[in-house]
């Protein structure tokens, strides 16, 4: 047990480093693609955090079995060139023993990723489209840019602020293009400021100091008016989502519905946390090596078996979707090839009379 525990301990550390920085990786990502959008002006400054955190749980799908497998590779590599495995084994411990060890905290990883995956995430997801159909929906002062056309909501118009001055809800030099019912208006003013009327809650944009002006220069029905107050209402709708992605809806929904787009979103889940314990026993046998192999060789094979192996999911993920799969198939042949890559490399590594016997022996 005290062997045991050392490598499930030097394992987890290596984890727990791997997983914070494939995080900070994915979040960079996310908050670089997220001020994007507030850039376009397609989402508010003050929303950025609220998205950027329920994010987190979509994102630790994807990196939880990444991390687990990476770190068993480095940890278990480290031990074989420094040849504390050597040690372990003149004891009578044998890769049976190890792998067994490593299962267990392989094992307690893929319930916290199914967790992440069946619960979580759907929920992270759902949250990302409310808000983001929140933030659409806005029109406040928080979504204008100074220095930057900007098409005003529902078609309604062009908007342009010069300077804006967000703690005072004040802006400069604002220019607004309007076409309603086939007539063209053009406003420009000084400064400008939102306005929230209590009784009912509308929300208006009031110009002062300005012009309005109306209808085609030359013509009869061209008019120039002169205002120290305009004030344009802001049209909101209630936020919604019209269509919810799959990877948003309850794992509970995807079970209960028979339907092959549902069958193949639960199947990718489940699937996730599978990967957990099919690339912990793929790791054992791949994190063997000598003095005299390249010290990054075996990680990077084992890599490419990581991206052939996501690719394999995705594509079956497609047959499944497009009924070219039966579901019982599914996406299950892929972790069973896997398997069976593993079995043949353990088999290959000790032979399985004395891998099974010297796991036994360990105990």
């Amino acid at each position: 047990m005290i062997i045991a525990r050392y490598l499930v301990k030097e394992v987890f550390l290596t984890f727990t480093a791997v997983a914070l920085v494939l995080l900070l990786i994915a979040l960079s990502a996310q908050l670089v693609g997220l001020f994007n959008d507030v850039a376009r002006g397609s989402l508010q400054v003050d929303m950025v955090l609220q998205i950027f955190g329920v994010r987190v749980l979509s994102l630790l799908v994807f990196i939880l079995p990444l991390a687990l497998y990476l770190a068993i590779l480095l940890a278990l590599s480290r031990l074989y060139r420094d040849s504390e495995m050597t040690a372990i084994a003149a004891c009578g411990i044998g890769t049976g023993y190890i792998l067994r060890a490593i299962l267990g905290l392989a094992l307690v990883i893929a319930v916290l990723q199914g967790l992440l995956s069946l619960q979580l995430a759907p929920w992270a997801e759902h949250q990302v489209q409310r808000l983001t159909a929140a933030a659409q929906s806005r029109g406040d002062i928080q979504g204008i840019i100074p220095g930057r056309f900007q098409e005003m909501r529902e078609g309604g118009g062009v908007l342009y602020v010069e300077e804006l001055e967000r703690e005072q809800n004040r802006m400069r030099n604002v220019f607004v293009q309007q076409q309603r019912e086939g007539t063209s208006s053009i406003i420009r003013s000084r400064s400008g400021h939102q306005m929230v009327k209590e009784e009912n809650g509308d929300r208006f944009m009031v110009l002062e100091d300005g012009y309005r002006y109306e209808g085609e220069p030359g013509q009869e029905n061209y008019t120039i008016i002169e205002f120290e107050k305009h004030g344009i209402r802001i049209q909101e709708k209630p936020p919604e989502v019209t269509s919810r992605k799959h990877k948003a809806i309850p794992t509970l929904e995807l079970w209960q519905k028979d339907k092959r787009s549902y069958t193949a979103e639960l199947q990718w889940r489940i699937s996730s946390a599978l990967m957990c314990l099919v690339l912990a026993i793929l790791a054992v046998p791949l994190s063997v090596t000598s003095h005299r192999q390249n010290r990054y060789g075996k990680l990077a094979i084992a890599i490419m078996l990581y991206m052939v192996l996501t690719n394999l999911l995705t594509v079956s993920r497609n047959w499944l979707l497009h009924d070219k799969i039966s579901p019982y198939i599914g996406l299950w042949w892929v972790h069973v090839a896997v398997l069976l890559i593993a079995v043949v490399l353990l088999l290959r590594q000790d032979g399985i009379r004395h891998w099974w016997h010297r796991g036994r022996t360990a105990q």
